[in-house]
C-alpha cells in the first residue's frame, strides 16, 4: 500500500514539471500567434463578416 503511494506521488512530481512546460510554451506561442499582422488580419475579417 505504501509502495503504491509512494508511486503515485512520484508520478505527480514527474508530471508537473511537463504541465508547467506546456502551459508556458503554448502561452508563448499564442502570444506570438496574436503578434503576427497576417494572423491579426485574419482574425478581424472572420469578426468583422459576422455583422
Amino acid at each position: 500500500m505504501n509502495s503504491a503511494f509512494a508511486n503515485v506521488l512520484n508520478l505527480k512530481v514527474k508530471r508537473a514539471p511537463k504541465i508547467a512546460i506546456t502551459l508556458a510554451s503554448s502561452t508563448f506561442f499564442l502570444y506570438a500567434l496574436g503578434q503576427a499582422p497576417i494572423i491579426k488580419n485574419i482574425l478581424a475579417g472572420a469578426f468583422s463578416c459576422s455583422g
